[in-house]
């Protein structure tokens, strides 16, 4: 079963990959910052959520990637959705369908 930490890190994997074909590095090089932060928040190791407030992982590159990686735009897609639960204080629901998951409280 996976979690979301699963998923933040496929999101990961992915825009390094990209990263490395050196196309878009500002672009992928700002990604891969956001969902570093993301995970960080996912695993506990930061505990200050308010920038997940404002932080945007799909929206920026949401166009191109539709277009032109649609597996990069579905990964981002899954973590922005994370994100945005978290931020609202949600219990996390998983696009696979599993039952809701929780943070662990600090």
């Amino acid at each position: 079963m996976k979690k979301a930490v699963d998923y933040i890190n496929e999101a990961i994997d992915i825009t390094r990959s990209r990263l490395e074909t050196g196309s878009r590095d500002a672009l992928y090089a700002g990604l891969l910052h956001n969902l570093e932060y993301v995970k960080d928040v996912v695993l506990g190791l930061e505990t200050d959520k308010a920038k997940l407030h404002t932080l945007k992982i799909g929206v920026w590159p949401a166009e191109d990637f539709r277009r032109d990686d649609p597996e990069h735009a579905d990964a981002l897609a899954v973590a922005d959705s994370i994100r945005d639960q978290i931020a609202r204080g949600l219990k996390i629901q998983l696009p696979d369908g599993q039952p809701p998951e929780s943070l662990a409280k600090q």
